[in-house]
């Protein structure tokens, strides 16, 4: 009974998917033919910064390629410094692996063999957890903190060029179109 009904959920899933890539949401914009008004004084990076998105792909980008999302928000630095970090989580992983005295699921589910060291084994197990909470800890700052910087700059964007826009030069509103009239408007 319950294969029919697999079945039918995975075909439902299946008609209902749009997607291209590793996505859950249907994306209907097509953002290559559109052309948005810009602002003259719009820069290129601050067009690109506009235009980015964070999507699930970029998540598990950011799995394999260490400071991924602080690259694509353009922040070199805190990049660079997700690349060091990893490496030095990945680099205590394969010391433990080429030490050999233990093996990593022995460290982690702290099970040494009855003939083990132990100062020796408490200090790989340390290595071995320093490097793991290091290789996730920087990849959920990666994505969570990049992410926001993602969002503050264009947030800034948006704010830098709406003040701009509401600074526009409007005619009067008064109905008398008789008249030409030239007026400033801030709004707060």
């Amino acid at each position: 009974m319950k294969k029919p009904i697999t079945l039918i959920f995975l075909i439902i899933l299946a008609l209902n998917s749009f997607s291209q890539d590793i996505d859950i949401y249907q994306k209907k914009k097509n953002s290559n033919y559109e052309l948005p008004y810009l602002n003259s004084q719009t820069s290129f990076e601050e067009f690109q910064l506009l235009n980015r998105t964070l999507r699930l792909q970029d998540m598990a980008y950011a799995a394999v390629v260490p400071g991924y999302v602080h690259f694509k928000v353009k922040e070199p630095i805190v990049g660079y410094s997700m690349v060091a970090l990893r490496t030095a989580g990945y680099g205590g992983i394969l010391y433990i692996l080429n030490d050999g005295s233990f093996s990593l699921t022995e460290l982690i589910n702290n099970s040494p063999s009855s003939s083990a060291d132990v100062d020796k084994f408490n200090q790989q197990k340390t290595i071995a957890y320093a490097s793991l909470g290091l290789i996730f800890s920087t990849y959920l700052f990666d994505w969570i903190h990049g992410k926001h910087r993602l969002e503050k700059k264009q947030e800034r964007i948006r704010y830098k060029y709406g003040v701009k826009l509401n600074l526009a030069v409007q005619t009067d509103q008064s109905g008398n179109f008789n008249q030409p009239m030239l007026g400033v408007r801030v709004n707060f």
